[in-house]
């Protein structure tokens, strides 16, 4: 079964939000009662649901996320893109001093308005040009979790937070937040 067929069967039960963003921001979704947490990452090609999740997104699994150094291949990302954002409630893309850019364009185009949303951390140089291909949703990082209970509330069905990671981490070049 692929990633995008698992995630359709569960949306029946779930309000699910796939976060693209790097692991070192996971902190700003940690809420009061913690939110479900499920990390998706690429093996050969193929997203698939990583070992150990679902789980509960609690402070302690934040920094643990942190130090989750997936593969990333933004090429794998863009091509599943469009499968995953047909079977999700919600897609939020983190900018990440534009780096989100490439990925919010391979969405359909008939997500963008209403069912997707750009974070950022402080300001968003680039709003005009998600704007430019369609994106009407921006907010602070800080602010996703909140929106996207809002979400789920209005919907009836309990949030889930599904991650892929977009920034390639290891030892050499990460640094702890």
């Amino acid at each position: 079964m692929t990633l995008a067929a698992e995630l359709a069967a569960r949306r029946s039960d779930r309000f699910l939000a796939l976060i693209l963003d790097n692991e070192v921001t996971v902190g700003e979704f940690v809420t009061q009662p913690p939110l479900h947490w499920t990390r998706c990452i690429q093996r050969n090609e193929v997203f698939q649901v990583a070992e150990g999740y679902p789980t509960l997104l609690t402070a302690a699994q934040a920094k643990l996320e942190m130090r989750n150094w997936d593969d990333v291949s933004l090429k794998t990302i863009i091509a599943a893109l469009p499968a995953l954002g047909e079977s999700v409630d919600y897609i939020i893309f983190g900018n990440n001093a534009g780096q989100g850019l490439p990925l919010a364009q391979s969405l359909s185009s008939n997500l963008m308005a209403d069912r997707a949303a750009v974070i950022y951390a402080e300001s968003l140089p680039q709003m005009s040009r998600y704007q430019q291909i369609g994106f009407r949703n921006f907010f602070r990082r800080s602010e996703a979790a909140e929106r996207l209970v809002d979400l789920a509330t209005k919907s009836q069905r309990p949030l889930e937070l599904l991650f892929i990671n977009t920034i390639q981490h290891d030892e050499t070049n990460y640094h702890d937040p």
